[in-house]
């Protein structure tokens, strides 16, 4: 999933560095001589390399003062700037602040949103806060070794390693899940659930497709994206022309799911050429050499319809190498013709979206978020779809005019989820 992290390469601090209102001992003796990673488990802790700790100053000056002394005048809180998430609230410019109390230790997310100050417990101190985000990041960095959990992937293993790292996370930092009883904490939850992914399928070897989809993540995609039927193709429905092997074994073997909204696979009927299914859109075969102005992207006529895409196109795929390309039916060059490495590449990243657009759904219309005044759920979930997706193949984000990154900036769409 794209995760990279020195742990030994820590954002320690020099004692100039510390104010003096930072009076928590320990914290003191934590940033000189431990210190913290510089970004890891969608936190960043970039406000280390200042020359001195900050105090956290809302927008509106609410809240603590210039010396981290609450401006409301009870003078108990004295907050430091450590960072901020990395991902980005919908009401607020910069991804909200991650501070120090400098009076007890604990670890907060703060508003830098406008009104009085608000916060949120994200660990009971710093040494909870590095393990909490080692766990958390450790999920999808144990997800690259193949023979983890003797090679098994899927969406029963994602559960279960959630299950598992929920409980880790819980004994790291006790106190923490007490003080929010039946809720859960700020961040951790949803953090581990977007790491957790990385369990859905392992990387292909050499001459393999690109990653070992199996059948239980394509029947999670049909009942997440449609109503559960997956299509297995008969050896008959498939031309002479698909000539790669993996993909033919894909089709047949694991199947594609139906009715979704991004991948529209046909529901019956032979695989067919784009140019059989879309005559219209290429050059006659038996007519002269084809004008590129006009027929653009002819050399897709013997690639196969596949599936519907979103802004009315149609996928197309190489029969001979597996991998999966859009036409240019709406505006000229636009989008690229590359959309993703093969067949398993396109739907794991579908399933991704698709796990992801449930969860943020999930807060949205069913759990309540009154435990929290900071953390929104829906916004770590906006703020990494991206980078998520993006790592399962990186050249269908290589440019502003490759699809996956048109949907990613069609705001009017809603982005990726």
């Amino acid at each position: 999933m794209g995760i990279e992290q020195d742990w030994d390469a820590r954002l320690q601090l020099t004692p100039e560095q510390l104010p003096a209102g930072l009076t928590h001992r320990p914290s003191r003796e934590f940033l000189l001589h431990e210190g913290l990673p510089e970004a890891v488990a969608f936190l960043d802790f970039y406000a280390l390399d200042a020359p001195v700790l900050e105090p956290f100053t809302p927008e509106d000056g609410a809240g603590a003062g210039r010396d981290g002394t609450g401006a409301d005048g009870d003078g108990g809180e004295l907050l430091f700037v450590l960072g901020e998430t990395t991902y980005t609230a919908h009401t607020a410019i910069a991804g909200d602040a991650v501070v120090l109390d400098g009076v007890t230790g604990e670890v907060l997310l703060a508003s830098r949103r406008r009104g009085s100050l608000r916060r949120d417990v994200l660990a009971t101190g710093l040494p909870a806060l590095v393990e909490l985000m080692r766990e958390v990041d450790a999920v999808a960095l144990a997800a690259e070794e193949p023979e983890a959990i003797e090679g098994a992937r899927g969406p029963a293993v994602v559960a279960e390693v959630v299950e598992v790292v929920r409980a880790r996370l819980r004994a790291i930092d006790p106190a923490l899940f007490e003080a929010y009883g039946d809720a859960v904490p700020p961040h951790w939850e949803t953090a581990l659930l977007v790491r957790s992914l990385a369990w859905g399928a392992l990387p292909g070897g050499p001459g393999a497709l690109a990653y070992e989809v199996g059948p239980e993540l394509v029947a999670d995609l049909a009942a997440l994206a449609a109503d559960g039927r997956v299509r297995r193709f008969r050896p008959e429905e498939l031309p002479a022309g698909l000539t790669h092997a993996p993909t033919r074994r894909l089709l047949t073997e694991i199947g594609l799911p139906l009715g979704g909204a991004m991948l529209g696979v046909h529901a019956d009927g032979p695989l067919i050429t784009m140019a059989e299914a879309y005559p219209d859109y290429f050059a006659p075969a038996d007519g002269p050499a084809p004008d590129p102005q006009k027929w653009e992207r002819d050399h897709q006529r013997h690639h196969l319809a596949l599936a519907g895409w979103p802004h009315d196109l149609e996928i197309a795929l190489d029969g001979a190498t597996g991998r999966v390309e859009l036409p240019a039916w709406n505006d000229p060059g636009i989008p690229e013709a590359y959309l993703n490495r093969d067949v398993s590449a396109l739907v794991y990243a579908v399933w991704t979206c698709e796990r992801l657009r449930a969860e943020r759904r999930w807060w949205d219309y069913g759990r309540a978020k009154d435990v929290w005044q900071v953390f929104d759920p829906a916004a770590l979930l906006d703020g990494v779809a991206v980078g998520v997706v993006a790592a399962l193949d990186p050249e269908a984000f290589a440019g502003p005019d490759h699809s996956w990154q048109l949907l990613a900036d069609d705001d009017h769409m809603g982005g990726l989820l």
